[in-house]
């Protein structure tokens, strides 16, 4: 690179640290400003809203009874469930090959919440906080009986679904409302809350993070913005939904969901709220969102002494693709790897690693060799398209000198030099389009890494030489406060080796953007999961080597195409698009001419309309008059 490409970098460099440096501060003096506007809240309200809520009246001090329902995997356990008869529903779910980052213990959903997954919710303010009784309860299933204020019996029933596909990660709810007061109810006024879904620390990434259902074949998905201040938006302190064919609900962070799936019903409506909570981050506590939801009943008028049942499906575990996608149709979309475009191509880079990975089993860092024999086999499929476009930059490159002169030649003229440099490419048979297609390839690719690893569960607490968790970025140390991350660091210098070893082709500032693009992605993938950066690393190598092997091969000769239009056997040979397209522009040349009163092929005019008007009033030049 030449100085003034140095000097771009070392600015970026420097607004990075200043950029860092800035955010630092900002977040101190947001977390005071949020720390005083709770205080003045609660003043306000007297209360926390989540907890008010419907309670029996029971004659002794209620206790709880907590009961331990576990999901295997065959002899495997994947996830124990802590029910309690506080609310008649699922306090925690423990995932025992899942460890907490900064703490002892394994990760725990639901954890935040002061109610159970399944508790009967009028609304985000008033969830049902009795005690209910246990009926009957075993290995895989409890039932709980209860009454709230209203005299409404409420009987839930839960039981493990064990089946190959769920893996012990999914419970089927029975409720039965039975009405013991003196009027009607409408049961549409009552649901179930899905509990939270909190981050696991302060750094996750907070774009995962939210609430989600699928309806009428449409996935949604949002986050916190409909409950916080805006310049062009008030906060709301619930969302409220009403879904006309609700196939689940529920909420998530980066790895981990519940979600409820309706069976043989249709909702009546959703509502989904969020707030603040302080999560921790190494040694301070960082303020982050988490989110609640709530899935009401179908309207249906309750007669006195009549009872009504409904059934709901309850999946609590990690947004693992190969486990969730067989949960219940079109639940794929809960991975959220977001534009449609990128969904194919994210799917097929989770299938293919852990197809790769199973090669391994449990050999230690084999998340990491699966990352790079991954790489390896996409660059391998994609050799072809790459050896073809750098062979077509190279033969770019030969044509430079005569597309100087004829930018030269037509420097007033910008549809000339458009039409002579289709007929150049034409005539030695170079495609500009061909060295950018690799890299167009590669756009929807890397995508789809970026969007499957940055939810891929799979990632969290793999180790790779020195990274101690692929899903979190590589730190190893940090200067002035700013993190050194090695594998980003090493993704940039490797992108710029090989771009020097590229042929260089189009002008001076398209070659200055190009140059640029190391820089960018390194600061896209710099905080990002270790595993993107490891991915993005092992693609530069890869392709290094392929670059220096091409170098060995002979170089392509820049050979003017027969004007015959035909191949050397005779066949009539199939015209090409920048062929079509140097004709269409002739043509459209030619008619211009025509309207212009010129002969085709005579003296080319201004391009421009307004140089032809200045031309046209310009007074005609006169020889000066001489006596005699």
């Amino acid at each position: 690179m030449d100085r003034k490409a140095w000097i771009i970098l070392f600015l970026c460099g420097l607004a990075l640290v200043a950029n860092q440096l800035f955010l630092s501060d900002n977040e101190k003096a947001l977390e005071e400003s949020v720390k005083k506007q709770e205080e003045v809240e609660e003043q306000l309200q007297g209360e926390d809203p989540e907890l008010v809520t419907e309670r029996v009246n029971l004659p002794d001090q209620p206790v709880d009874e907590p009961h331990t329902i576990v999901g295997k995997d065959g002899d495997k356990v994947d996830v124990i469930y802590t029910f309690t008869n506080f609310g008649g529903g699922v306090k925690s779910a423990e995932f025992p090959d899942h460890k907490n980052i900064y703490s002892e213990g394994n990760v725990t959903l639901n954890a935040y919440a002061s109610y159970p997954v399944g508790a009967i919710a009028k609304d985000y303010k008033t969830i049902d906080g009795s005690y209910y009784e246990v009926v009957a309860k075993d290995e895989k299933s409890i039932t709980y009986r209860g009454e709230l204020s209203n005299g409404v019996v409420v009987t839930k029933k839960w039981s493990l679904i064990e089946s190959e596909e769920a893996k012990g990660y999914q419970l089927a709810l029975n409720v039965s409302f039975k009405n013991g007061s003196e009027q009607k109810v409408d049961l549409s006024g009552y649901g179930l809350y899905t509990g939270t879904a909190a981050p696991l620390h302060g750094k996750e990434m907070q774009d995962k993070a939210g609430w989600f259902y699928y309806e009428d074949g449409s996935f949604e998905f949002d986050q916190q913005g409909p409950f916080t201040d805006g310049w062009f938006s008030s906060a709301q302190s619930v969302v409220t939904l009403k879904p006309s064919s609700l196939e689940y609900a529920g909420v998530n962070n980066q790895f981990f969901t519940t979600f409820l799936m309706p069976k043989g019903f249709q909702a009546d409506s959703i509502w989904a709220t969020g707030r603040e909570r302080d999560v921790p981050e190494e040694d301070e506590m960082l303020k982050r969102w988490v989110f609640t939801m709530g899935v009401n009943f179908p309207h249906h008028e309750l007669a006195v002494g009549s009872e009504q049942s409904y059934s709901v499906d309850v999946y609590m575990g990690p947004r693992e693709r190969k486990i969730i996608n067989h949960v219940a149709p079109h639940t794929d979309a809960i991975m959220s790897y977001g534009w449609a475009i990128i969904v194919p191509f994210a799917n097929f880079m989770s299938w293919s690693l852990n197809i790769i990975h199973d090669w391994f089993g449990d050999m230690k860092w084999s998340w990491g060799y699966a990352i790079i024999l991954l790489t390896i086999f996409i660059r391998i499929v994609i050799w072809p398209l790459h050896n073809k476009s750098t062979r077509t930059m190279k033969r770019m490159g030969k044509l430079q000198p005569i597309m100087k002169e004829l930018r030269e030649k037509y420097a007033d003229n910008p549809q000339k030099l458009n039409q002579e440099t289709m007929k150049l490419y034409r005539q030695y048979g170079v495609n500009p389009m061909g060295g950018c297609l690799p890299m167009l390839i590669q756009i929807p690719i890397f995508f789809g890494v970026f969007k499957m690893l940055g939810a891929a569960v799979e990632m969290r607490g793999a180790s790779f030489l020195w990274v101690e968790d692929l899903s979190r970025p590589d730190t190893v140390f940090e200067v002035f406060g700013i993190p050194i991350n090695v594998l980003p660091i090493v993704m940039a210098i490797t992108m710029v080796f090989q771009m020097s070893l590229t042929p260089q082709s189009g002008d001076k500032l398209q070659r200055r953007i190009f140059m640029l693009m190391p820089l960018m992605f390194f600061f896209f993938c710099y905080n990002y999961a270790a595993a993107l950066a490891l991915y993005w690393s092992t693609q530069n190598i890869v392709s290094i080597g392929q670059t220096l092997l091409m170098k060995n091969l002979p170089e392509p000769e820049l050979e003017e195409k027969k004007k015959s239009g035909g191949d050397d056997d005779g066949k009539p040979r199939k015209k090409g698009f920048f062929e079509k397209m140097a004709e269409k522009m002739e043509e459209v040349q030619r008619q211009q001419e025509i309207a212009a009163g010129r002969k085709p092929g005579g003296p080319s005019q201004p391009a421009n309309p307004f140089e032809q008007m200045k031309q046209a009033k310009k007074p005609k030049k006169r020889n000066p008059k001489t006596g005699g």
